[in-house]
């Protein structure tokens, strides 16, 4: 009796270790292949930190956009860079062009001139330049980007 028990124990166990290898098997090829996708997105990770260090050493070039043909002089932020503590009046006019509007008298100590554009129904783009004595001494550049 004993040995038809122990062939029915033999004969049970065997399916089972069977499947038992078959789950093994499984489990290694999916090892291998998360293995294998962890090497390659180790590998993007690593070009993607060269082309970022690469980016970081060379230095930022700004891109100036030419002025439209018969645009507005102060529309450039180009203009805008241009214009310095102690320029006169007269330069200053010469780089972004006549003002939309002047604060002060002709004769005034202190004048301001103003350039204001009305962008939509409730806004304006603005900028401008204080004069002392006919020289520049602060410059407000508009947001122009």
């Amino acid at each position: 009796m004993r040995g038809i028990y122990g062939g029915l124990l033999l004969a049970l166990c065997l399916p089972c270790a069977a499947a038992d290898d078959f789950k093994v098997i499984e489990l290694e090829q999916d090892v291998i292949e998360l293995e294998r996708r962890v090497e390659e997105l180790s590998r993007q990770v690593a070009q993607l930190q060269q082309r970022t260090a690469a980016a970081a050493t060379r230095p930022a070039t700004p891109v100036e956009y030419p002025a439209p043909a018969g645009s507005v002089p102060w529309l450039s932020a180009a203009n805008w860079g241009r214009v310095r503590a102690g320029m006169s009046e007269f330069e200053v006019i010469g780089i972004l062009g006549p003002p939309s509007s002047v604060r002060g008298a002709p004769e005034s100590e202190s004048r301001t001139l103003m350039y204001a554009m009305e962008i939509g129904s409730s806004a304006f783009l603005s900028g401008r330049v204080e004069l002392k004595d006919r020289r520049v001494v602060e410059v407000q550049v508009p947001g122009l980007r």
